[in-house]
Formats: C-alpha cells, sequence, structure tokens
C-alpha cells in the first residue's frame, strides 16, 4: 500500500495498515474503545505515536492483545481492526 503504514498483524500473519496521512495530518484524538475478534499484535513503526492502548503501558512492542479483550486505541488503528473484521466498536460508536 502507498502513503501507508503496517501498525500490527492480525492473529499473527494478517499486516494492519493505516494511511500515514490519517495520523499525521489530524490532530490529537481521543482513543476509541474496541473489542478484538482476533489476536492482535501492534507493531512500532518510525514515527507512529505512542499508544497508550485504555492506560496500559505499551512502551515496549510489538505488544500482543488478546481476542475476547476491550483496548483503547487511536482511531485509525481501531478502524483498521474493525474493517479488517478483527474488532467491533464498544458502547455507540459506529
Amino acid at each position: 500500500m502507498s502513503n501507508s503504514v503496517r501498525v500490527g498483524t492480525i492473529n499473527g500473519d494478517h499486516p494492519v495498515f493505516i494511511g500515514v496521512h490519517e495520523w499525521l495530518d489530524s490532530p490529537p484524538q481521543e482513543l476509541v474503545a474496541i473489542t478484538l475478534s482476533a489476536n492482535y499484535v501492534m507493531e512500532s513503526p518510525i514515527g507512529y505515536p505512542l499508544r497508550p492502548c485504555g492506560g496500559s503501558d505499551m512502551s515496549s512492542h510489538p505488544r500482543r492483545l488478546s481476542s475476547g479483550g476491550t483496548y483503547r486505541l487511536l482511531p485509525p488503528e481501531a478502524a483498521a481492526l474493525v474493517a479488517a473484521g478483527a474488532a467491533t466498536y464498544e458502547g455507540t460508536q459506529t
């Protein structure tokens, strides 16, 4: 994918990409709650912001997030996981 960055993998073998413009040109955003329906490994691409993931220490990457868990992620990453069918939004997010 051009102009995209790999931020993780679903179940260890399906890469998750987000558009660079989705996070470089956007103001700071509130975290979005999602529940994973697959395991997700967060990676630490150069230049990508530190992801606090709902208050837990996310300073070490790669970081494994387990299926069935609810996590708070940056909106572009959450949207990519939902679009891939690996997560659903919690609460009133659509």
